[in-house]
């Protein structure tokens, strides 16, 4: 990546629209945050485990935002997922054949089973 595409993409982090969106992130971290705070003060004047686990809950869900937020932006800056190179997966390698067929001699449901099942092959393809 060269340093001109590296500033067109940051630029594009950048507009008004996305600035209004950051401020967003920053504001909603920030209140997260500060409902923590408020759920400490209360479980330590109520002691209330209730109101501690809420103080603990806050601020994880801040740094959830945060890394969301994080994402968003990077997704942002690399483009489309059309752009992006598409990985070709190797197509799957055939089950092998069972080695010793079962005869009804030998075991007949389970003959019968195999049966059924390259019923169900043949009719597949």
């Amino acid at each position: 990546m060269n340093e001109d595409s590296y500033r067109e993409d940051m630029r594009r982090l950048l507009t008004p629209r996305w600035l209004a969106w950051h401020a967003f992130a920053v504001i909603a971290a920030l209140v997260m945050v500060r409902l923590g705070l408020w759920q400490w003060h209360r479980s330590e004047a109520t002691h209330s485990a209730q109101n501690l686990g809420y103080a603990l809950q806050w601020p994880a869900f801040a740094i959830f935002a945060i890394v969301v937020w994080f994402r968003v932006c990077r997704d942002a800056v690399k483009g489309p997922p059309e752009a992006r190179p598409v990985r070709v997966r190797s197509p799957r390698p055939e089950p092998a054949a069972a080695v010793v067929p079962v005869t009804d001699e030998e075991d007949p449901e389970l003959a019968a089973y195999n049966r059924y099942l390259a019923r169900l092959h043949e009719d597949q393809q």
